[in-house]
């Protein structure tokens, strides 16, 4: 016979204790929304490549002198950008066994919600890649983005800088690493001293992140899959929609394909897009610091 005090670890009496598995998390997935910002375009069944032309303005009308014949004629000229779309996609297999075991999740659901977020992730990424194209940036590497370069950009936008295109139209979108729009937080309040923020601070300071953020009637987004490069900058912009064009082929097809010798099932999802850049002196980069602010 055993003596002494019983504890819950005592001889194979955690083998008749039960473990509650919790409901698992999925990893946050971070806001997409460039994908959205720009000018969105489908081709149909049957074709292979988008093409866009843009006229490029005529010259100055003249002034005419009585009975004088006006000899010149002015020329069309435009400017081509052509897409073609490219495929995209990603897999997951699961053992028909892992389906039939897992309890703290639907791994199917899971699985597919997961397969969807990286898609749309690549595409976002795939337009943010875009913005480093933009020939006109600024402030510049390890600088703080300020008030300043805000309404600079949107000076440069409203003027005629380039007359194959002309100046953008409104409105604008300002797509932003978070700590890049930290920075124009912190540009454009006052905190000191702490306790008598009054006015248009303290209005900013209760509502900023609201994701409705405005500055010149610029809209501002966080564009939290901009990454943060080795020095401690990030590449966002600040441009009008038709700026970028992203053409699609088909919307995004989901697809189930099992194996039944090996008992996995292989699931997928794949859509076909590809993106360009329309009016170059529609858009300015906003190439700053976004080092963490703490």
């Amino acid at each position: 016979m055993a003596t002494g005090l019983s504890l819950s670890s005592t001889s194979n009496l955690s083998s008749g204790q039960k473990i509650l598995v919790a409901s698992a998390f999925d990893a946050f997935e971070p806001a997409a929304p460039n994908a959205d910002l720009v000018r969105n375009e489908r081709i149909p069944q049957g074709h292979k490549q988008w093409d866009v032309l843009t006229y490029a303005r005529l010259s100055d009308a003249n002034a005419l002198t009585e009975g004088v014949d006006l000899a010149q004629s002015e020329q069309l000229v435009t400017n081509s950008l052509s897409i073609t779309p490219a495929e995209h996609g990603i897999i997951a297999t699961l053992s028909k066994r892992l389906i039939r075991r897992q309890g703290d999740k639907d791994v199917m659901a899971g699985t597919g919600e997961m397969l969807g977020a990286s898609l749309r992730r690549r595409m976002d990424k795939d337009v943010i890649a875009l913005y480093d194209g933009f020939s006109k940036t600024t402030p510049g590497a390890s600088l703080a983005l300020d008030i300043t370069h805000f309404r600079g950009a949107a000076a440069y936008l409203m003027t005629d800088n380039d007359s194959s295109y002309g100046p953008a139209p409104m409105p604008y979108n300002a797509a932003l690493h978070p700590e890049q729009i930290s920075d124009i937080i912190a540009d454009v309040t006052d905190t000191s001293p702490r306790g008598t923020t009054t006015g248009f601070t303290e209005e900013l300071i209760h509502r900023w992140w609201a994701g409705s953020d405005r500055l010149y009637s610029i809209q501002i987004f966080n564009a939290a899959n901009i990454e943060r490069d080795s020095d401690g900058d990030s590449k966002g912009a600040i441009f009008n929609q038709d700026a970028l064009v992203l053409v699609m082929a088909n919307e995004a097809e989901a697809t189930e394909q099992p194996d039944h010798s090996a008992r996995v099932l292989e699931l997928g999802i794949f859509q076909e897009w590809s993106e360009g850049e329309r009016a170059d002196s529609h858009g300015v980069e906003i190439y700053s610091d976004s080092a963490a602010t703490i």
